[in-house]
């Protein structure tokens, strides 16, 4: 049976695996793969442990694949080129 997002965010602070993968309609390998390869932009693995979110999850099975990592560092490499150039200019 496929959770419900109520039922996803009332897991705090993690989804389990198993959980996600109902959720998202794969495999929990699947789930697991795709966080491995930065696929699946719905938590963080540490070590053997994923770390799935709530709010990304939802987010992503409705569509929003922004990875907030690489959103982060586009943030900072913009900054870095605004602080050379203003550093550039007299």
């Amino acid at each position: 049976m496929t959770p419900t997002t109520e039922e996803i965010r009332a897991h705090d602070p993690t989804v389990p695996v198993p959980v996600a993968a109902a959720y998202l309609g794969i495999t929990p390998q699947s789930v697991r793969e795709g966080m491995k390869d930065g696929d699946l932009p719905i938590g963080i693995k540490r070590g053997n442990r994923f770390y799935i979110y709530p709010d990304r999850l939802i987010a992503y099975r409705c569509g929003d694949t922004a990875n907030p990592e690489t959103d982060k560092r586009a943030v900072v490499s913009f900054l870095q080129k605004l602080i050379e150039a203003v550093e550039g200019t007299p």
